[in-house]
């Protein structure tokens, strides 16, 4: 056999014996275990972990037996069997693991694995409030050179991607959900991926204006859409007309007549006020205080006269009452201008009859129409042409109508 041949045979040999190199991305704060050997394959008997070439731990599984080395991350590192595992992985925990020792055969065995920590950081908080901005950053700690790219919860590369950095100026709802960062090889072939669950909260709830009646009661409705596991830092409500004066927070009352209508760690901030008074009538002004973000609502309330409970006004009634007051107010003339159209008609008729009256009275004195009962008619003198007699008075007033 030649040098050659001998050299080919002892290269295979040791590749035979060695483990491949194992590349792995992990998040900071991740737990992390790196095996020595093909699992389920070998045992080893003897093994040696060094952090880029300085001693971790050795391990002797057959007697049980462990020596920690100098490396910074033998403090947190644990022998488990002959693998190593790293509860919670930090930037200076990435670099190169290498494995060596004999297995029970009393072959050699060699793996390597290359440790890259991952950086994902949320700025200012992964809690947003709308519509606030917020900023996401991936970082591939050591010497790599992946390509990172961001992904929507919806699955959708962001606008802008690739890039370790993504900025939402105004975040909405739909940003809310578990946002992704991918990591591929020079290839394009994903080699890792990162989440990150953004929390998006909002908008404040609070109707605009609020009306009550004196010596009644009333609520100043303000709400926060938010998840059971949101702690809420801190609610105030303000009284801003005609002066400010802190009405009520989390922890003091300044008055008696005020108070929560629920707890306001559930998101209902709503605030009862008691026994009111024309004084009353202002702005009032909600305050939230959640993961050092503060939102705030106004609202006006308007105290009137009377002792019922009060309601808050919805523009949509109020426009119907209108409605309602200008129909009635037309029917109400239209019936007055039928009425004084029949009386008008009536006042008409009653003229025509009194006329139609006037003009057949009958007469005062009685009338005469036998002959015999006139004098006799004395004959005229010859020559003279003879006067007729007088008409009787009812024709007279015949005539002059």
């Amino acid at each position: 056999m030649s040098s050659s041949e001998t050299l080919l045979w002892i290269t295979l040999a040791l590749c035979a014996a060695t483990g491949g190199s194992e590349v792995l991305y992990k998040k900071r704060g991740q737990e992390v275990t790196m095996d020595c050997g093909d699992v389920g394959t070998r045992t080893a008997n003897y093994a040696e972990w060094k952090h880029n070439s300085v001693l971790v731990f050795k391990i002797n599984t057959k007697r049980g037996g462990v020596i920690k080395g100098s490396a910074a991350v033998a403090k947190k590192a644990k022998p488990i069997g002959d693998s190593l595992k790293i509860p919670s992985v930090e930037a200076g925990d990435t670099g190169v693991y290498t494995c060596s020792g004999v297995d029970i055969n009393g072959n050699q065995i060699k793996k390597e694995h290359k440790l890259h920590v991952v950086s994902v950081s949320v700025s200012p908080s992964d809690t947003v409030l709308i519509p606030s901005g917020v900023t996401l950053r991936c970082d591939v700690e050591g010497d790599s050179t992946a390509q990172v790219q961001w992904k929507k919860p919806s699955g959708a590369e962001h606008h802008g991607s690739p890039g370790n950095t993504v900025t939402l100026e105004s975040v909405t709802l739909d940003d809310a959900g578990q946002w992704t960062c991918q990591i591929k090889d020079n290839g394009g072939k994903e080699v890792g991926k990162i989440e990150q669950v953004i929390t998006v909260v909002g908008p404040l709830q609070a109707p605009e204006q609020v009306s009550g009646l004196t010596g009644g009661t009333v609520q100043l409705p303000c709400s926060l859409p938010i998840l059971s596991s949101l702690t809420i830092d801190g609610v105030r409500w303000t009284h801003e007309s005609p002066a400010d004066f802190h009405l009520l927070n989390l922890t003091k009352v300044s008055s008696s007549k005020v108070k929560f209508a629920a707890d306001p760690r559930s998101g209902n901030f709503t605030a009862t006020l008691t026994k009111l008074k024309p004084s009353d009538t202002g702005v009032y002004v909600c305050t939230v205080d959640v993961k050092g973000q503060t939102r705030t609502k106004k609202l006006t309330l308007t105290v009137q006269g009377g002792t019922t409970a009060a309601t808050v006004k919805d523009p949509t009634t109020v426009g119907l009452w209108v409605w309602v007051a200008v129909a009635i107010a037309g029917v109400f003339l239209i019936l007055l201008a039928v009425v004084t159209t029949l009386i008008y008609h009536r006042n008409r008729r009653m003229r025509r009859k009194v006329r139609k009256l006037r003009s057949v009275r009958q007469p005062l004195t009685n009338r005469t129409y036998c002959q015999c009962d006139r004098p006799v008619r004395q004959p005229h003198p010859a020559g003279k042409k003879e006067r007729p007699p007088p008409l009787p008075r009812y024709q007279y007033d015949v005539m002059s109508e």
